[in-house]
């Protein structure tokens, strides 16, 4: 194996497929990346079993081969080298890399006991916009559960629609759920066999993150068999071990004509959660939205016996009747009206009486909904 590429695409890709790489493993192989020249491509591979990346990297192909070696080693050489250009060679299991004033040599282990990757089927279910794509993860990461002892609140749901695909996640204390186009005609008939019978999955959010690094001008094809997903970029492959389990029916616990509906200035709105966080306590992180029935703006207030007490008033936009007092953990609206998927300056908040979760909505100017994002929020139960 010989080639010549550009010191900055050869880093960008190690830094990619370095995070796959198993930290703890009982197998060496797998702290190893595989590099590989093929039909004048130059390709970087990394896999912790659950989840493999592979990456194209444009380069002078002299001489095919393949090999692994540490990616910490190679990653270090090429973030403490200037020159441009860089050449490698394989030579007697050992790696060699030479730039204009510097070398190192590498010790590799043998590609014989690196596991094989899925090869990405050549026709896709759809594709998907990565700019939309990446947009949609920014509202379900909020939401995803960590190290929950269900697994499957640990990952992503996804359920596949004919002209869209709906991503979802629930911790149990809030709920996102996005829908995102698909590009149109570019679905095929096994698609539609697959959504007609199935329909359905959970992705670890190992894969989630791997695509949040997409380039945002692209498109990306999708595929799914019994056990993976694939996705196929123009210059990465991402395969993933899909989750297994049943997701809840989310869907039951959204409520549905709510009895009150108020719409505020979400800035303004999360400026006030913002500065009642400063005053909470930190075990539950609780404040109060509170309304009396004439009052034309919503009072958020917080207040802690170390710390003390803050009190803001929010206007309401589009005045309502509605009377509450409503408790609530300050991160959670935090991170949600901090999401990009609230596309406008306004919001409607939604509920109904007594202990119903509250939903949050982006509507334009004239008030309308924006259905493409939906964020909801479990409220703190006083006894």
């Amino acid at each position: 194996m010989k080639f010549q590429c550009k010191r900055d695409k050869l880093k960008n890709a190690v830094a990619r497929v370095e995070k796959v790489v198993s930290k703890q493993t009982t197998l060496p192989i797998l702290s190893n990346i595989l590099i590989k020249t093929e039909k004048g491509q130059l390709l970087l591979m990394a896999t912790n079993l659950e989840l493999a990346v592979k990456i194209k990297v444009s380069a002078k192909i002299d001489q095919e081969g393949s090999t692994t070696i540490p990616p910490r080693i190679l990653s270090g050489f090429l973030n403490n080298i200037k020159d441009e250009v860089i050449s490698c060679e394989l030579l007697d299991g050992k790696f060699y890399i030479k730039s204009e004033n510097h070398s190192i040599q590498i010790k590799t282990l043998s590609t014989k006991d690196f596991p094989i990757i899925p090869e990405i089927p050549e026709e896709p279910f759809l594709r998907i916009k990565a700019t939309n794509l990446i947009k949609a993860i920014s509202g379900v990461n909020i939401s995803v559960a960590r190290n929950d002892t269900r697994q499957e609140l640990n990952g992503i749901y996804i359920d596949f629609k004919k002209e869209e695909i709906i991503m979802a996640s629930t911790d149990s204390f809030r709920l996102s759920e996005v829908r995102v186009p698909i590009i149109k005609k570019s679905t095929n008939s096994k698609y539609f066999d697959y959504i007609e019978n199935n329909g359905n999955i959970i992705v670890p959010i190992g894969f989630i993150n791997e695509i949040q690094q997409l380039s945002g001008d692209e498109e990306v094809g999708l595929f799914v068999n019994e056990n993976q997903i694939f996705l196929d970029g123009n210059y990465i492959q991402i395969v993933s071990q899909l989750v297994d389990g049943h997701y809840p029916d989310y869907k039951q616990i959204i409520p549905t004509d709510c009895d009150n509906q108020i719409y505020l200035d979400k800035d303004d709105l999360l400026e006030a959660v913002k500065i009642a966080s400063l005053v909470t306590n930190s075990q539950n992180g609780e404040i109060k939205l509170s309304k009396n029935k004439n009052d034309k703006f919503i009072t958020v207030t917080a207040q802690s016996v170390d710390l003390g007490e803050n009190v803001s008033t929010v206007n309401i936009l589009k005045n309502s009747e509605a009377e509450f007092e409503i408790f609530f953990n300050h991160r959670y609206l935090i991170e949600g009206l901090s999401c990009p998927l609230f596309v406008s300056d306004k919001i409607k908040m939604e509920f109904k009486e007594g202990k119903s979760p509250v939903l949050f909505k982006g509507v334009d100017d004239n008030f309308k909904e924006f259905s493409e994002f939906l964020y909801m929020v479990m409220p703190i139960i006083k006894e």
